[in-house]
């Protein structure tokens, strides 16, 4: 995969995908309130498709003080950022595809984690390989350990990605008439060559439901928000 258009935007990320995506802030606190009411704190991080480390850093108060995190992306400049922002808390970073064998492998260690997370990472990858990656972290926890996955889903008709779309269309169209998308961002994201876009796989709930317990995990969907979702899945 071209992973252009992220290193474009890094400066960006943090404060204007909550505005394109409406359910990115709340999974992001629903990761945090998921963790924050299990048993014992994780020490042991993996952020998947990390970005600038949002989904560690919005987990990072219900985590162990001294815990510590291995972020995984493909553009170099998230990886930086996320280093950059959780710093000694990062114990490794891995920039890479992580559907490629060389990188799953460095990443996909058996009973390495006590908490792995994927935010908004899967969608530009086949099903095929979604379920791949998520044998992958599965493998990759600890016994106990707990798998929290924040993707773009998928809805059948007739309440489907249709309706989905002009929601989201909606709701960016009135944040660049109020200018809370910033005039920069926007042209970045709009002027993104055809060859650096990715593509826009999302899955069905169950679909990455099945996956997910194909993979040896219990799981469960406690979150929809407008085409996103949160799955949580735990490790016997």
């Amino acid at each position: 995969m071209r992973f252009a258009r992220y290193d474009r935007i890094v400066e960006h990320y943090p404060t204007m995908w909550p505005l394109l995506v409406p359910g990115y802030v709340p999974i992001l606190t629903a990761m945090h309130d998921i963790v924050k009411v299990r048993a014992g704190k994780p020490e042991r991080l993996l952020d998947l498709g990390c970005g600038p480390g949002s989904a560690t850093a919005a987990v990072a108060p219900a985590c162990h003080a001294d815990g510590t995190v291995t972020l995984v992306d493909g553009s170099k400049a998230m990886v930086t950022a996320g280093a950059r922002l959780l710093g000694d808390h990062v114990a490794d970073t891995v920039v890479g595809d992580f559907t490629d064998d060389a990188t799953a492998d460095a990443i996909f260690i058996g009973g390495a984690y006590d908490l792995a997370l994927s935010s908004f990472a899967l969608h530009h990858i086949t099903d095929a390989a979604k379920r791949g990656v998520v044998g992958g972290l599965a493998r990759s926890l600890r016994p106990g350990g707990m798998l929290l996955v924040g993707e773009e889903v998928a809805s059948d008709r007739p309440a489907g990605w249709d309706m989905v779309e002009r929601v989201r269309a909606r709701v960016i169209h009135e944040h660049l008439e109020a200018g809370h998308i910033s005039r920069e961002f926007w042209e970045l994201e709009t002027s993104l060559p055809a060859e650096d876009r990715l593509p826009f796989l999302p899955c069905r709930i169950d679909d990455l439901t099945s996956a997910m317990a194909h993979a040896g995990l219990a799981v469960s969907c406690p979150l929809v928000v407008f085409g996103s979702a949160l799955l949580v899945g735990l490790k016997s």
